[in-house]
């Protein structure tokens, strides 16, 4: 599902985007494209949490921003926008969920494995291998935050990174969307029709950050960090993963729903267009 509606979203930014939206068509590709991606390496790890994977489903964060950042400046800086068409501007902004993905991939390989034996950790294995069967027992992320009573430091440092990683990256996604709608509620230079446009969409790339916020965002932080707590996880124990999974492909979902140019062309193709009316002309 993930793949194919990614594929149906790409084809639908190549035929119906308007020539007005600019190089927001390259951002919602690379969007696509990535989500294409995070589908296939699900499939590919079948799935297990490795280091390189939970760093890789960290990258849409990033990209999150970047998304809220270009709807900020075409409504309060529409001069800046066609730095996203230049080159070194681009390599910039992608130094930054580069980087998100480095330090995850750190915090993951080298904090969180652990070359000890930690105490239950065979008896989860056994537990999760009776459950779900034998070759799905490695591979699955276990946070011992405390050993015999004993606070493992090394397992709160990393619950506090990435709480920190996640926690500041939605404040910013929350800083941009505040001042965006407030700049369009207050915007006075613009004709009526493209403030429409801006709320639109503006409403579109809120829906697009309800996503790995549901999906990803509060599983993550719910598995990583209730345990030290002391407190239950619900669901998201055996939901996280299928959380994730669902995420690529309802991020290009929400995009076809929302964008109309998109929903529209979508419709016309498979919609039967009606008979053409056969008008008589009497002459006389």
């Amino acid at each position: 599902a993930g793949i194919l509606f990614n594929l149906i979203l790409f084809y639908a930014i190549r035929r119906f985007t308007r020539k007005s939206l600019g190089s927001y068509k390259q951002l919602l590709t690379i969007f696509a494209s990535f989500d294409v991606f995070l589908t296939t390496l699900h499939a590919i790890v079948k799935p297990r949490i490795t280091s390189f994977y939970a760093s890789c489903f960290t990258v849409p964060f990033v990209l999150m921003n970047i998304h809220f950042l270009y709807r900020f400046w075409s409504i309060r800086r529409p001069e800046l926008i066609p730095l996203f068409t230049r080159p070194k501007f681009i390599i910039f902004i992608s130094m930054f969920p580069i980087a998100e993905f480095v330090m995850w991939f750190v915090l993951c390989y080298y904090v969180i494995t652990g070359e000890e034996q930690e105490e239950g950790k065979e008896l989860v294995s056994e537990e999760y291998a009776r459950r779900y069967g034998r070759e799905q027992r490695e591979g699955w992320l276990m946070m011992n935050h405390w050993e015999n009573g004993v606070l493992n430091v090394r397992i709160f440092i990393a619950m506090c990174s990435y709480d920190a990683i996640m926690i500041i990256s939605f404040s910013i996604a929350s800083m941009l969307g505040y001042y965006t709608l407030y700049y369009i509620l207050r915007a006075d230079k613009f004709s009526t029709q493209s403030l429409n446009l801006q709320f639109k969409l503006f409403i579109a790339v809120c829906a697009q950050t309800f996503v790995p916020l549901v999906f990803v965002y509060i599983p993550y932080f719910c598995v990583i960090t209730f345990p030290f707590f002391h407190l239950p996880i619900w669901v998201f124990d055996h939901g996280c993963m299928f959380l994730t999974a669902c995420f690529p492909a309802w991020d290009a979902v929400i995009i076809i729903l929302l964008m109309k140019d998109y929903r529209e062309g979508l419709l016309g193709m498979v919609k039967k267009k009606p008979p053409p009316q056969l008008t008589t002309i009497w002459r006389t």
